[in-house]
């Protein structure tokens, strides 16, 4: 999937969340714990960051579904940049920002 809306530079995403793009640069698991315990309090229509392979992206909470089978860790989210909707949920993690 080749995003193209709402992308933004590793500068640009630094200022908004300095220490997620720490936790994915440095893979420093405290960090990424943080990341993971707030991800389980994330609302649908909430404005978060969001690293996609190498991109960083603005995204909106799409859904988040704690009454399915996958549900096992915690919710599923998905996220959308106005372009493409996916799952963050288990190998990703989003930043509230805004």
């Amino acid at each position: 999937m080749q995003l193209t809306k709402n992308v933004i530079t590793r500068d640009e995403a630094e200022k908004l969340a300095p220490d997620y793009v720490k936790a994915h640069e440095c893979q420093d698991f405290n960090l990424l714990l943080k990341f993971y315990e707030a991800n389980q309090t994330l609302k649908r229509g909430q404005k978060v960051l969001v690293k996609h392979d190498t991109q960083y992206v603005i995204c909106k909470v799409s859904s988040v579904n704690w009454n399915t089978p996958a549900a096992i860790d915690g919710p599923v989210i998905r996220v959308s940049n106005g372009e493409f909707t996916w799952r963050i949920d288990g190998v990703s993690n989003a930043a509230p920002i805004g």
